[in-house]
C-alpha cells in the first residue's frame, strides 16, 4: 500500500473532504439491493473512517463485520463516531486477517488506487472469499483529475476498466461486471481544491499544484470517474478449456445465493 500518502493526514481533514468516498460508497452499496444474498461474514478492506462499514452493519445486523485499515489513527476515529459492533482490525491490507474461505462479503471502497501490486490484492480477496463470496469494490479510472495530469503531479494508480476486468479474470474471479461514472466537484478558491486533494491521498503532502485556471463560471472544475466492480468466487476454478485455445466462463452467478 502507498501509505506515505496518509501519513500526515488527519482523519478528521480526510472527514470532512471525503465526498467522493462518500458517493462512491454509497452507490456501491446500493448495488446490493441488486444481489440475492443474505452475507454472516463481510470484510470491509480499507475502511478508513468507517463509513461503508457502519452501512453494511445497519443494512445486515446479524452479520458480523470486520473492518480493516492500515491506519490506526483512522481506525481511532472510527471507533468513537460509531457504536455498532464492528471489528476494527488494524493490520496490512497486503495480508488480511482472515482464513481462506471464510467471508460472504468483501467490499473495497476506492482502496485499489493506494495499492502497489493490485494483482496480488485481487488474488488475497480471492483467498478470503468463500466459494460463491462476492467482491464489490470502486476505484478511479483514468480520467480522474484529468484537469491536474499534465501539470507535472504525482497522482495514485488510475486503472483502465477493462484492465481491472481482465485482472479479475486472470486470477480466478467469475462474471466480473464494472460500470462507470463521472462526477465533477468545483471549487471557489485553488488552496481549498488542494488542500482537500492533499487529506484525501489523491496528492503527496509535498506536491504543489501550478495556478490553474477558472472555467466559464469562474470556478475550478474536477473531474472524478469512478469504476464500479463486482465479481463472484466460483466454487471451482472458472475456467474450461474449449476448441482452439477459447476460454470460457460460467454465467451462472447472479441468482440463488
Amino acid at each position: 500500500m502507498l501509505k506515505s500518502r496518509f501519513e500526515h493526514v488527519l482523519p478528521a481533514d480526510y472527514d470532512s473532504a471525503a465526498v467522493m468516498m462518500r458517493e462512491a460508497g454509497d452507490q456501491l452499496l446500493a448495488r446490493l439491493d441488486l444481489v440475492a444474498m443474505k452475507p454472516t461474514r463481510i470484510m470491509d478492506v480499507g475502511c478508513s473512517i468507517g463509513y461503508c462499514a457502519q452501512l453494511l452493519q445497519k443494512r445486515y445486523p446479524s452479520a458480523e463485520v470486520k473492518a480493516v485499515d492500515d491506519s490506526a489513527s483512522m481506525l481511532a476515529y472510527a471507533k468513537e463516531s460509531n457504536s455498532l459492533s464492528i471489528h476494527w482490525l488494524c493490520t496490512s491490507l497486503e495480508t488480511l486477517p482472515a482464513i481462506d474461505n471464510s467471508i460472504d462479503l468483501l467490499v473495497a471502497n476506492l482502496v485499489l488506487p493506494w495499492c502497489g501490486d493490485i494483482k496480488k490484492m485481487l488474488q488475497e480477496w480471492r483467498r478470503v472469499l468463500r466459494p460463491e463470496g462476492l467482491l464489490m469494490f470502486t476505484t478511479y479510472g483514468p480520467d480522474t483529475l484529468i484537469e491536474l495530469q499534465e501539470k507535472n503531479i504525482r497522482l495514485p494508480h488510475l486503472i483502465d476498466m477493462h484492465n481491472i476486468g481482465d485482472l479479475l479474470l486472470q486470477v480466478g474471479f467469475a462474471d466480473p461486471v464494472l460500470d462507470l461514472d463521472y462526477f465533477t466537484l468545483t471549487y471557489k478558491e485553488q488552496q481549498q481544491l488542494q488542500d482537500e486533494l492533499k487529506s484525501t491521498g489523491m496528492l503527496l503532502a509535498d506536491d504543489q499544484i501550478p495556478l490553474l485556471e477558472k472555467n466559464a463560471d469562474q470556478v475550478f472544475p474536477l473531474t472524478y470517474e469512478i469504476i464500479h466492480g463486482h465479481a463472484w468466487k466460483p466454487l471451482a476454478h472458472p475456467s474450461v478449456s474449449a476448441e482452439g485455445g477459447v476460454v470460457k466462463f460460467p454465467l451462472a452467478h447472479l441468482r440463488g445465493r
